[in-house]
């Protein structure tokens, strides 16, 4: 038997640990659907991916050897593409929390009326749509602005673009689409929401939707007590802000806004405690677990409800970079110089130039990529620092 094949082996996804300790240790709970009949309308498939997080439900034609659509990649290859961006009313979900279904299925909703019977364009009484054209650094766009049985702009459909794979094709029509509902916002005074964003690959058929993982129903276990301190209350409250939030951003915020905070009441404490000539150990250093089953035990004692973590999950929680290394490393180097960015474009009169564009999709999912991240180490600090009230029932 070979050394990979034992286990020994360096794992392959680049963690450094044996494979038999790290994805070898784990089953993925989350099954494909597989081949699906030709005439099914609907099938059940676990959600991958943590909770309030962004997703991608890949859907992808299989063909005969001999054709040559056969050879093209899962995730597309360079070539002609078609994005479907559904709007929704904040607040009004399309469909139930753990349904998905393609556009075609959707009429989508948004406070912009384009045609009766919410709005009759002078001179225009038989409009059904509008286009939407763009000049970008990609680039002409045109967008085909579809509305709902109410007159409501509900889906914008890009033209056919070149793309490298599915994956550029919905970063550049977003790029080319964002600035346009972000002018309209600004103009109009409505929010315009994207429900979910669907690629097709037009020589496939292929397509992936990009939807928000729902969060789990829970129990009602907690203490028949609130706490009334106040250090503990105003970082509950920020974290429920985070939660409550579909902004990838805010979110971000509030969560780096208790990691800071717990940071200066521990200094606090220690300066306290050195005044009156007490004994105050500080904190034990924080470090993130490496091998997949560790991730796995550390995820349990932040969480009340413990599934059967799916891999992306734990990847979200712990990402690979960040495997083995002190919280206060990963703070420092990665995460506050996204917040100071995000702080000078938002916050600060620095006479500095935007960094970052909310616009630009990678930008926006660099961000919604760590806030897993940033909300274990929130919990995990919360966890020592308030252990006799917060998951209290939960031994570390």
């Amino acid at each position: 038997m070979s050394e990979a094949n034992d286990g020994s082996a360096p794992c392959s996804c680049g963690s450094g640990v044996e494979y038999r300790r790290c994805h070898g240790t784990i089953v993925d709970p989350v099954r494909s659907p597989g081949n699906l009949p030709l005439n099914a309308t609907e099938f059940k498939a676990g959600l991958a991916g943590f909770p309030g997080q962004l997703q991608q439900l890949h859907v992808v034609n299989q063909f005969p050897n001999d054709d040559p659509r056969s050879s093209v990649p899962s995730g597309g290859a360079p070539g002609m593409y078609e994005v479907v961006f559904v709007l929704k009313r904040p607040g009004f979900p399309l469909v139930g929390e753990r349904q998905v279904s393609f556009s075609s299925g959707l009429s989508g909703d948004s406070h912009l009326a384009i045609c009766p019977p919410a709005y009759t364009p002078p001179g225009s009484e038989d409009v059904d749509r509008i286009v939407l054209q763009s000049i970008g650094d990609d680039g002409p766009f045109e967008f085909i602005g579809t509305a709902n049985e109410s007159g409501f702009l509900g889906k914008l459909t890009s033209r056919p673009i070149r793309a490298r794979d599915r994956f550029h094709a919905e970063e550049i029509a977003f790029r080319a689409l964002a600035p346009s509902l972000s002018e309209f916002s600004l103009q109009l005074d409505i929010p315009l929401e994207i429900a979910q964003i669907e690629t097709k690959d037009l020589s496939t058929e292929s397509c992936h939707v990009t939807i928000t993982v729902p969060f789990f129903d829970v129990p009602m276990i907690v203490a028949p007590l609130s706490r009334t301190e106040p250090d503990f209350r105003g970082i509950a409250s920020l974290y429920r802000e985070a939660l409550n939030s579909n902004s990838p951003v805010y979110q971000f915020l509030c969560l780096f806004k208790i990691i800071e905070a717990l940071r200066a009441r521990r200094k606090k404490l220690q300066r306290a405690a050195k005044a009156a000539n007490l004994n105050h150990s500080a904190s034990l250093s924080e470090v993130f677990p490496t091998a997949y089953h560790d991730i796995r035990t550390w995820l349990d004692k932040l969480f009340y409800v413990r599934p059967e973590w799916s891999l992306p999950a734990l990847d979200s929680a712990v990402p690979l970079e960040v495997r083995g290394r002190l919280f206060d490393e990963v703070i420092g180097e990665l995460l506050n110089p996204i917040r100071v960015n995000i702080a000078h474009a938002l916050f600060e009169d620095t006479g500095r130039e935007l960094a970052i564009s909310y616009d630009e999709l990678p930008d926006t999912r660099k961000i919604a990529r760590l806030v897993p991240m940033i909300k274990c180490i929130a919990r995990r600090m919360m966890k020592t620092d308030f252990g006799d009230a917060f998951l209290a029932h939960i031994p570390d």
